[in-house]
């Protein structure tokens, strides 16, 4: 297992360029979730994935309960709805060799393309987009029933000072809307490699959105 260090060097030679090594900004806290299955609130968002789990259609129907703001309600609910804005917001791991990515830490990007799906662009502030575009909080937590630790990665800008993002490919953040942009994120001090994990992320510009990966 190589060390934070060791891994974006070798992160580095594999996607062609590092921009920063991560400084991940995070906070642990507990946290007990309700299962939309067992009661009525349109926002509840489950703590493991059901057997008939389908991000895409989660998404839309929480999207629509006021998860996703109504400006994009008509994008997301358009005919190009899934791939082109849902599946844009999805998680995904980024490949990396067994064995390189530390104990702790998790390498995401947004919008897999061997889905089918559109890549989600990332935009600092301007005075067009006073807000910017970019997820500003990623929440990972163990897919078990009950008592978890939940563990939150801010991000305040970008691309930033604060050394919490790598570029995939080679070149610049900047480059291509920002699309190559890949998040490093904290995992909960209980999750092993295996484990399955729920995401629970915020866009700026488009709201919250949910899946399940196994790490």
């Amino acid at each position: 297992m190589l060390d934070r260090r060791e891994f974006f060097k070798s992160l580095a030679m594999g996607a062609s360029a590092v921009v920063l090594l991560p400084q991940l900004v995070a906070c642990g806290s507990k946290a007990v979730n309700a299962d939309p299955t067992a009661g009525a609130d349109p926002l509840a968002i489950p703590t493991r994935p059901p057997a008939d789990w389908d991000p895409i259609a989660f998404n839309k129907a929480r999207g629509n309960a006021g998860a996703i703001p109504e400006s994009y309600l008509p994008s997301i609910n358009g005919p190009d709805g899934d791939t082109q804005h849902l599946g844009k917001h999805l998680p995904y791991i980024v490949p990396v060799e067994a064995g390189q990515m530390p104990q702790g830490m998790l390498a995401i990007m947004w919008g897999d393309p061997a889905k089918g799906y559109a890549k989600h662009p990332n935009a600092p502030k301007s005075e067009e987009n006073p807000t910017g575009h970019w997820y500003n909080s990623i929440k990972i937590r163990k897919a078990v029933d009950g008592d978890a630790e939940e563990q939150e990665s801010a991000y305040a800008d970008w691309p930033g000072t604060g050394e919490q993002f790598v570029v995939f490919g080679g070149g610049d953040l900047s480059e291509d809307s920002g699309k190559n942009t890949i998040y490093i994120v904290g995992l909960p001090s209980d999750v092993s490699p295996g484990d399955t994990v729920r995401i629970h992320a915020h866009c700026l510009t488009h709201g919250e959105y949910v899946d399940f990966i196994q790490v």
